[in-house]
């Protein structure tokens, strides 16, 4: 049997109700401060409240925020 745990894998692969924790960002010096700015931290747990075809909705450190696939696919948890 093969453990997924550990494994590093975009944000957008997170399945509803699922909490990894965020490990790096791979986005622009730009793109990635604005994210850190808003909690997108190395080491801060992040969880998917809500999932539809534009984006996630994400609570981190109680904290509720809206972002879309393309940049939760940037995010990479484990």
């Amino acid at each position: 049997v093969v453990s997924n745990e550990g494994e590093v894998m975009p944000l957008s692969m997170l399945s509803l109700g699922e909490s990894k924790e965020i490990v790096s960002i791979s986005a622009s010096p730009d793109l990635k401060q604005r994210l850190l700015s808003m909690g997108f931290v190395p080491g801060n747990s992040v969880t998917i409240v809500s999932m539809s075809n534009q984006g996630l909705v994400l609570e981190i450190k109680g904290t509720r925020l809206a972002l879309n696939k393309g940049l939760a696919h940037l995010i990479q948890v484990a």
